[in-house]
């Protein structure tokens, strides 16, 4: 066995980064942890997706994790599996015990759950920047543009003008559900602590 097996218990590709191996842990996590889900195994799997996700967060910060060298990374490994592995079982079977709620104000998954908030912000300020950017190349280079002397049509500029346009269109619709299911999924907490 190596560290690979990490990797496909969060689902991930082994070259995920920071970001996905967070965003992985959560969606898994929440959808394992004993609390939630009543099934057999359920115990277990969530044990094994913290395991996966404290090795894979020490790895990619190490500077072994930065280079894709495969013989740092089974050296890692089994410096992991001498020494760190029964703490990460032992800190995920004390969450695993947590009811849900009292998991969800964790900092491990409170962490990834701002980071992912904090990723929805960013791509729609990056969709917008791309619209306006799309906007002003079209500006810049103009309808037109002199081929030997006569003006033509600048068709492959508009297109490429337009399929950006739908890129950053496409990250604003994106992260605006994500923003605002998260806004409404806060209203309603408030709401239910309200009453």
């Amino acid at each position: 066995m190596n560290a690979s097996h990490y990797y496909r218990i969060l689902g991930i590709s082994e070259n995920a980064d920071i970001a996905e191996i967070k965003n992985a842990f959560r969606r898994k996590a929440k959808a394992c942890h004993p609390d939630i889900n009543k099934s057999p195994g359920a115990h277990e799997r969530f044990i094994d997706i913290n395991e996966a996700y404290i090795y894979l967060t020490n790895l990619h910060g190490s500077s072994r994790g930065s280079s894709a060298n495969r013989v740092s990374q089974d050296e890692y490994y089994r410096r992991w599996m001498a020494g760190e592995q029964q703490k990460a079982r032992m800190r995920a079977a004390h969450r695993a015990r947590m009811r849900f709620e009292e998991f969800r104000r964790s900092s491990a998954y409170r962490t990834t759950s701002l980071l992912s908030h904090l990723l929805d912000y960013f791509l729609l300020f990056l969709g917008i920047f791309i619209i306006i950017a799309a906007g002003f190349g079209l500006y810049t280079q103009g309808l037109y543009i002199e081929d030997n002397g006569r003006e033509v049509l600048n068709t492959g500029g508009i297109v490429a003008d337009i399929l950006i346009t739908f890129a950053g269109i496409l990250f604003i619709l994106l992260s605006w559900s994500n923003i605002k299911a998260y806004r409404e999924k806060v209203k309603k907490k408030h709401d239910h602590e309200g009453s």
